[in-house]
């Protein structure tokens, strides 16, 4: 009897904590999707959101829904970039886990993995996929990047900016690889199992942040929720960061490559600015 009611305080426990995490990352991707105020109706609920899970010391939740309130207060603060806004929030992630004794055993997912043939291949053909997608969007729809091209092209010589690209691009690549690939997914699998439903939502959140990025738009959003589910992929298979890494940054020079030598400084800013939602 007391077995049973032992699983059964523990089932409902997972249950909650899968509640508040799905809950959560629905949240996330709505808020850069709907106008100015559900969005902060959307970080209202997070909040609200953090303080059950915490409450509940959800060991899933706890964590990522104090991530995911940190970025959204960050965008909605004025903080400039989005890269800026998830490496923060990353930071924080990492100070709360660390001194939380009972999350401290949560943050597994922060190691190298594999990287062999298989997940090289993997890798590999992503980032052509991914080369081929960015392009063809680029080439036949002919998207107003300007605000793109005027906030991450400064004027300088052409080696600069080449270096400046690369930079950007690693760095890129680290925050939301450690941001969806990271501690979304890893907390989508603690809670529902690493299944479909998991990959799905983490890409769902991480397309939805294209919506006025490279790509950007309906179309772009749909884009990167598939590379995100590839790169979901490839994490799992590596059983670490760096696979899905190395793969985001060759896509993002790809991306960097376009916005400098295609995407004309001349082009006249769209009257929608850019916002934190971006690349």
């Amino acid at each position: 009897m007391l077995i049973a009611q032992r699983q059964f305080v523990i089932g409902s426990f997972r249950t909650l904590d899968a509640l508040l995490v799905v809950s959560v990352t629905l949240l996330v991707t709505a808020a850069p999707l709907v106008p100015s105020n559900a969005a902060i109706c959307t970080a209202v609920g997070i909040a609200l959101l953090v303080v059950v899970a915490w409450y509940k010391r959800c060991r899933a939740a706890a964590p990522v829904s104090t991530f995911c309130v940190i970025c959204l207060g960050l965008a909605f603060c004025g903080v400039p970039y989005f890269q800026v806004v998830l490496g923060v929030g990353l930071l924080c992630y990492a100070g709360v886990v660390r001194g939380v004794p009972w999350l401290r055993e949560t943050a597994t997912w922060a190691r190298w993995g594999s990287f062999d043939r298989e997940v090289r291949l993997l890798s590999a053909a992503a980032c052509l996929l991914a080369a081929v997608a960015l392009l063809s969007w680029y080439l036949l729809l002919h998207p107003n990047v300007a605000d793109i091209v005027k906030a991450f092209v400064p004027d300088l010589p052409l080696g600069l900016l080449i270096v400046g690209g690369l930079i950007f691009s690693m760095v890129n690549a680290a925050v939301e690889e450690g941001a969806y690939r990271g501690v979304i997914l890893h907390a989508l699998d603690r809670s529902l199992g690493p299944g479909v439903a998991a990959l799905l939502l983490q890409a769902l959140a991480f397309g939805a942040i294209h919506i006025r990025g490279f790509p950007r738009g309906w179309l772009g959003v749909g884009l990167a929720c598939i590379y995100g589910l590839l790169m979901g992929v490839i994490r799992r298979r590596a059983g670490g960061m760096f696979a899905p890494w190395i793969a985001h940054v060759f896509t993002d020079v790809v991306i960097a490559g376009i916005v400098v030598f295609l995407a004309g400084p001349n082009q006249q800013p769209t009257a929608q600015t850019a916002s934190f939602f971006r690349m």
